[in-house]
């Protein structure tokens, strides 16, 4: 959510749209064309303006292939945000309100793990870097060509077939620490906590054996993979997505852990119910914001000019200065302070008081 703290200082209001935006059947387009009909009348009926809706048309029409799902909040006549979701959501959102609805993307945002992925053979590898934004502003491509010749042995005997052979394995090498070293260049940049690994054994052994400790303790390999012609990309794509996911999924669970550990100590850094978790939201104590109610009920809390500046009661804000007052949906409001003050949030079944719990950073 921390990539997000633009976004929430913005002046509302806002369209938050969560819809199916899958492209695969041969109707697609015009599915998708009576989809956003009805999304643009319903946002129409709430209040939103015209400009603002033909922002959101334009982007909504441009077809994703596939199955997947769109995250889309506009204001002004402005377009703030645009995300492909890896799936189409459970159920369709149009929203317009004063503050963004950012909740869902909890759930359906693509994992957010800076990550780079190798695919080599003995002559380079093709390298593809993720910062984890979720924009892919940041992400980085790049390919590493090294020597191809001399690159395969050959049947032989006498020392001018072993010259030949002992620079075949110089040449794979020298290449090899070629790719280690940009690989380890993008991993350093992207701060990446997973290097997948793909390509030839051959190849990826001898990368390996080139990378640097710190890409090392990040790497995981991929069979099968390779860059020759009719390789399986589709496999390959899917593996690496599966990993990523997986680490993410692994690091929600360490939150879910590590508040539930915190919870049973008398003096421990985790507080649940609304009213605790405002306060620390208030005072940008939140490591990690916890909802098990995405729809937190239908409780409403009251927030200022500066999404972070969150109470129960008006009075709250009020006593501290905080002129311009709005009361706002729990679901809306909790999850924008988190993304103002840089606070991860997980979206578990875990039981928590007020469907709301949060892990504190002191």
């Amino acid at each position: 959510m921390s990539s997000l703290g633009e976004l929430v200082r913005q002046r509302g209001p806002f369209a938050s749209v969560y819809l199916d935006a899958s492209h695969d059947t041969e109707d697609a387009a015009k599915a998708m064309e009576l989809r956003w009909r009805g999304v643009r009348e319903e946002l129409a009926r709430q209040g939103a303006d015209e400009a603002t809706l033909d922002a959101m048309e334009a982007a909504v029409l441009a077809p994703v292939v596939g199955k997947s799902g769109r995250a889309l909040i506009a204001a002004h006549g402005e377009l703030l945000l645009d995300r492909v979701l890896p799936r189409p959501p459970a159920t369709e959102t149009a929203r317009w309100s004063d503050l963004p609805h950012l909740l869902p993307l909890a759930t359906w945002m693509e994992p957010d793990v800076p990550h780079v992925v190798a695919l080599v053979d003995r002559a380079g590898a093709d390298l593809h870097g993720y910062d984890g934004s979720g924009d892919r502003t940041g992400d980085v491509h790049g390919e590493v060509r090294g020597d191809e010749h001399p690159l395969h042995k050959v049947g032989g005997g006498g020392w001018s077939h072993r010259r030949l052979q002992n620079t075949v394995e110089e040449t794979a090498k020298r290449n090899a620490a070629q790719v280690a070293e940009e690989i380890d260049r993008m991993v350093t940049a992207l701060n990446a906590r997973l290097l997948i690994l793909g390509g030839e054994v051959q190849a990826r052994a001898g990368v390996k054996s080139e990378l640097s400790l710190r890409c090392r303790d990040v790497l995981i390999e991929v069979e099968g993979a390779t860059l020759a012609e009719g390789g399986d990309d589709a496999a390959f794509d899917h593996a690496v997505q599966s990993l990523v996911a997986q680490y993410q999924f692994d690091l929600d669970n360490d939150v879910v852990e590590e508040f539930t550990a915190e919870a049973g100590r008398p003096d421990g850094l985790a507080v649940q119910g609304l009213e605790p978790v405002v306060e620390a939201l208030r005072e940008a104590k939140v490591a990690a914001l916890l909802v098990s109610d995405p729809e937190l009920g239908d409780r409403t809390v009251w927030s200022g000019d500066d999404p972070a500046q969150v109470a129960l009661r008006e009075n709250e804000l009020r006593g501290l200065g905080v002129e311009h007052v709005g009361e706002h949906r729990a679901d809306e409001a909790l999850a924008t302070a988190a993304a103002a003050t840089g606070a991860k949030v997980v979206v578990t079944d875990a039981g928590l008081r007020d469907g709301v719990g949060a892990l504190l950073r002191h």
